[in-house]
């Protein structure tokens, strides 16, 4: 596999500029209509370059797991909250239901 500057026949220090003549030289040798994968490579080659690869397509594939730590007290309080909540007598079951 050959890299985005080998593509376009630059060198890797080349200037925006550069990268751009070089695209537009390519382009006119290689025509989307009698080369088009020739076409596309050149054009993804270009399109890397121009927003200099910042994002890694690996990175995007990397799941990192969330790491998260609950608060024993907090947690306490919640379940206690909770069971406060839950807690019905009969009495007051009926006079609900009815």
């Amino acid at each position: 596999m050959t890299s985005h500057y080998e593509q376009l026949g630059i060198s890797p220090g080349a200037t925006p500029a550069q990268i751009k003549a070089a695209y537009h030289a390519k382009l006119r040798e290689f025509p989307a209509h009698t080369h088009p994968k020739e076409f596309k490579a050149i054009r993804e080659a270009y399109e890397a370059l121009r927003k200099g690869e910042t994002t890694q397509r690996d990175d995007l594939l990397n799941i990192r797991p969330l790491e998260a730590e609950l608060n024993p007290e907090i947690l306490k309080q919640v379940e206690e909250k909770a069971i406060a909540q839950l807690e019905v007598n009969l009495d007051d079951l009926i006079r609900a239901t009815f």
